[in-house]
């Protein structure tokens, strides 16, 4: 199933960068922001040289002509930032819709933890909320805090431990929204341990959600260089990748045929 949706999750990438693209021709009139920049870059080279020859009549003329130029390229300015707006939506779209499909996620154990001081936590109004949890197959779990306010999430963070198995992936989703700070009372766990599960958080309601170890990942055959990533994780950055990979292969090829 996972290769099948890995490939799903690609095609629509493709397809994302060909609807972006195809608005971004229709919306955008290049051959008039081409004309501007040229004469943009005109004026520009014109003023050097009266600057150059020291003739202030002819640069009072320039700097006119491009006070007069500057609302027309504004105005075009403007236009390139309209299909952003489409983009974007469609954008969210897709996301929504490939982080919905994800069958790695059908799998995971929510929990709501608790702040009042039963159970598995020490100490009532602390902000420490806290769970226990007894995994029910070994492997690398991960641990998602979530905060919410008004029913509503406010912030995340994530974590691992190590149950009745050993790996090196030490991979954990970051940070997003206010502070919420994930931890575990170890790092490891033999089977039939219970796993107390702590996250410190201002929100009003704290979830935690266990991934059992059928994350989404693919291994890419290269590095990426700069960033150093040779593993994606999560659908939705394996959608930006590949929709980034095609978008630039189709402004190659489209700029090739105008040629």
């Amino acid at each position: 199933m996972i290769p099948d949706f890995t490939a799903l999750v690609a095609f629509l990438a493709v397809v994302y960068a060909g609807i972006t693209k195809f608005i971004q021709n229709k919306l955008v009139d290049r051959r008039e922001m081409e004309n501007l920049q040229k004469e943009s870059k005109r004026l520009s080279e014109e003023f050097d040289k009266a600057k150059k020859a020291n003739n202030k009549k002819r640069m009072d003329e320039i700097m006119k002509s491009q006070l007069e130029f500057l609302p027309k390229m504004n105005k075009a300015m403007m236009a390139q930032f309209k299909p952003m707006i489409f983009i974007l939506a469609i954008f969210f779209a897709f996301t929504w819709g490939v982080g919905q499909l994800d069958p790695t996620t059908k799998d995971d154990i929510y929990i709501n933890m608790s702040d009042d001081g039963t159970g598995c936590d020490e100490a009532a109004g602390d902000l420490t909320y806290s769970a226990c949890f007894t995994p029910d197959n070994p492997g690398k779990w991960t641990f998602t805090a979530k905060g919410f306010r008004g029913g509503a999430e406010v912030g995340h963070n994530s974590t691992y431990f190590i149950y009745d198995s050993e790996t090196g992936d030490d991979y954990a989703e970051g940070p997003g929204g206010e502070p919420v700070s994930p931890w575990t009372d170890k790092s490891g766990y033999s089977e039939g341990e219970t796993v107390k599960l702590y996250a410190k958080s201002g929100a009003e309601l704290v979830q935690a959600r266990l991934d059992r170890g059928t994350s989404f990942a693919v291994e890419l055959p290269l590095t990426i260089p700069l960033i150093n990533v040779k593993t994606i994780h999560q659908s939705y950055w394996w959608f930006i990748f590949i929709s980034l990979i095609s978008n630039l292969t189709l402004t190659f090829i489209l700029g090739r045929m105008k040629k």
